[in-house]
C-alpha cells in the first residue's frame, strides 16, 4: 500500500512517454463477474515486465491505481486531481500493451473515475479505482514470484474497504467480495510457507466474514485493514521462496 504523493509525480513523468490508446468501456463489474470474464484471459495475457519494457515504467502501474483507490476518500481536492491525472496517463500509457477489449475495460474504468469526480463521489471513484487497479496487476503482476490470487486478495480487500465507506455502505457488494477473497486464498493457502502467517490468515478471513454476516460496521473496517496487512506479509512470504 502506498500514500507518497511525490513518488506519484515521477511515476507521472515516465508514464507520459508510453503510447496512447483511447477507447470506452464499462464502470464497476461485481467481483464475480469480473472474475469470470477474464479467467481465461489472465492466463493467455498476463505479460512479464520483462518482456514489455527495459525499464520498471510498468512495475508501478498497479500501485497508481491502487493509490488512487486507497486516497480517494481523504485526498485533497488538489491530491485528488494529481492522483486522477497520474491514472488517466497511466491508463493511456498501458492500453496499447493490452489486448484490445481489456484496454477497453480500462478505459472504461478511467471514464467511470472522472464522471464521480465531476459529482465528488468518492465512492464510486475509489470503486472504479480498484476495479482498474485488478485489470492492471492481472496483465502486469508486480513480482513474478508473487501468485495472482495474493494480488486479487489486495483488490477483494480495497473493495470491501471502499464498499464499507459508501453512503449507503454496500453490504451486498462486499459480500460478493469476500466470497472472491475466499476463493483466491483457496487457491494459495497450500503454498504459504509460513505456518503461523497461514492461520493468522484463515483466522482473519473467518473474523472479516463474521462481521460481514452480522452487518458489524467497526468490526468489518477493523478486519479488512488486517486482511491488507497480512496480504503484504503474504507477498513478503512468497517472495522468500
Amino acid at each position: 500500500m502506498t500514500d507518497n504523493l511525490p513518488g506519484l509525480r515521477s511515476c507521472f513523468t515516465a508514464l507520459t512517454t508510453l503510447a496512447v490508446v483511447s477507447a470506452c468501456g464499462s464502470p464497476v463489474q461485481n467481483p464475480k463477474a469480473a472474475a469470470a470474464t477474464e479467467s481465461a484471459a489472465d492466463a493467455m495475457h498476463t505479460v512479464p515486465h520483462s518482456q514489455v519494457l527495459a525499464t520498471s515504467k510498468t512495475a508501478d502501474s498497479a500501485e497508481i491505481f491502487e493509490a488512487l483507490g486507497e486516497q480517494a476518500f481523504t485526498a485533497s481536492p488538489d491530491e485528488l486531481a494529481l492522483l486522477v491525472e497520474t491514472a488517466s496517463q497511466t491508463a493511456h500509457g498501458l492500453g496499447g500493451l493490452m489486448p484490445g477489449d481489456i484496454s477497453e475495460q480500462l478505459d472504461g474504468q478511467m471514464m467511470a473515475i472522472r464522471e464521480a469526480v465531476k459529482r465528488d463521489d468518492r465512492a464510486d471513484i475509489a470503486l472504479s479505482a480498484v476495479e482498474a487497479f485488478r485489470l492492471v496487476v492481472s496483465r502486469f503482476p508486480p513480482d513474478a514470484r508473487i501468485p495472482l490470487p495474493v494480488s486479487y486478495l489486495d483488490y477483494a480487500g480495497f473493495r470491501m474497504q471502499a464498499d464499507l465507506k459508501s453512503v449507503p455502505i454496500r453490504w451486498e457488494d462486499a459480500d460478493a467480495a469476500m466470497a472472491y477473497a475466499r476463493e483466491q486464498w483457496s487457491a494459495v493457502e497450500s503454498r504459504v510457507k509460513d505456518e503461523t502467517l497461514r492461520v493468522r490468515f484463515v483466522n482473519e478471513l473467518a473474523a472479516l466474514e463474521s462481521a460481514l454476516v452480522n452487518r458489524d460496521e467497526l468490526a468489518a473496517s477493523a478486519a479488512i485493514i488486517a486482511e491488507l496487512d497480512s496480504v503484504d506479509a503474504l507477498e513478503s512470504d512468497f517472495q522468500s521462496q
